[in-house]
Order: C-alpha cells, then structure tokens, then sequence
C-alpha cells in the first residue's frame, strides 16, 4: 500500500491543483498534516479540489486560528495579519458552511493502523500538535522513542524530510502551498510495506498567487519572495 503525504497548502489552489493527480494516480490512501488556510486565500478553491474518500487529515495552527475566529466572531489579532497578511481575514469573510465543517471535523491528532502498522499524525509534534516543530536537523528525536507508534508524519516546518530514529521512521513531506527549502510543491509517497518514503516536487504557477499578495498585502513582500526561490 501507498500513502500520499501532503501538507501545508496555505489557500495556495494552483499548488494544490498540481499536486492531488500525481498523488491519486500513485497512492491508495492521502494524508494531510495541516494547515489549509493562512498566507494565501485561495481555500475555497482548494476545497473544491478535495476528496473526501481518500483524504484522511489533522488540523493545522492557521486552521485552528480561523475556527477560533469563527467561534467568537473576530477577525485575526492585529499581530497575524501584519505577520501573515490579510488573506485569513479575507478567507472568513467568504468560508463557506461546508468548508467550516471540513476544518472542524479534522481533529488535532490521529492515530491509524494499517496493514499492522501504527502511524501517528500530528502537524505539529507529539508534545506540542498545532505549533510543535521538528527540523531536519533536530537532535532531540528521544522525545519521539515512547510514542506508540512506528511511523510518525509530521507538517508545520515547510521543510521535507525522512529520518530513522531508533525503530520509529519520522517523515515530513514539506510544504504543499510555500516550501521554503526551493521551488516546486513538496510531497511524498510512503511505501507501507517497505517504509521507504520517495520526496517529489511538483510544479506550478505561482503568478495568481503573487499578483493577489501584491494587490492586498504590499507590506509582507515575504509573501511574494517565498515564491520566488530557486
């Protein structure tokens, strides 16, 4: 069996659009590891893109900040926007019903078992699932040793990557809608029966994407500059 990883889509629709054929033409299952709002506005769109059958997923920070925001009626500190930009304000202004009650219905953690394999999901970390990160480079994978589970799938960081620790396989695919590393959206394909994980990046254009952060958010240019790496 495999398994579709993806994360990270930040409302970027072009991105998202080019990376669900490569990964339902490949995988049986896909798993999201969070974060489908914020930096971008486009979350309608992506929605639209969803598959409710093959897309199994937890919630991420931004998306935990627009619920919180619906919850009690407000828009987004001051200190988000300005951080961010504004497309999470504009976002709750035309959120759809449906889509709310997909964002509320990913929860914060999930634990699955297939084919005899216990795989545990957080978009953040174990310790912290919203805004726990866990770099490449990290060197405190003994926190991960008392888990129950054998593969651990983790988002967040932006930054794609496989790593063994003791008897627990840790992956991150990377970011779907702003990967930081270089250009190209980042997923992977995890191998269930081998546990081998393949990264893979995946084209697309970001014009859409840098004309709306330059219309409505001149002041965050890191919008804009994110897109534009090689």
């Amino acid at each position: 069996m495999k398994i579709g990883l993806m994360s990270d889509i930040h409302g970027n629709s072009p991105a998202l659009e080019a990376v669900l054929p490569v990964l339902f033409a490949e995988t049986d299952q896909v798993f999201f590891l969070g974060d489908l709002c914020g930096y971008y506005p486009f979350v309608e769109e992506c929605i639209a893109l969803w598959d409710h059958e093959r897309v199994v997923g937890v919630r991420g920070n931004h998306d935990q900040i627009l619920l919180d925001c619906l919850q009690h009626h407000t828009p987004p500190p001051t200190t988000y926007q300005t951080r961010y930009g504004s497309a999470l304000a504009r976002t709750l202004q035309q959120i759809s019903p449906s889509s709310v009650a997909l964002l509320q219905g990913l929860p914060i953690s999930r634990t699955l078992t297939i084919n005899g394999k216990v795989l545990a999901l957080y978009h953040g970390t174990p310790w912290d699932p919203l805004e726990g990160r866990l770099y490449p480079n990290d060197d405190h994978l003994d926190r991960l040793v008392d888990l129950p589970a054998d593969i651990i799938l983790l988002g967040h960081t932006h930054y794609p990557f496989t790593r063994r620790y003791q008897d627990k396989l840790i992956v991150n695919p990377g970011s779907v809608g702003q990967p930081r590393d270089r250009s190209g959206a980042s997923v992977a394909i995890l191998d269930l029966a081998t546990e081998v994980v393949e990264h893979r990046r995946v084209l697309f254009s970001p014009q859409r994407l840098i004309d709306d952060a330059r219309q409505h958010d001149p002041g965050v240019p890191y919008l804009v500059e994110v897109l534009t790496r090689r």
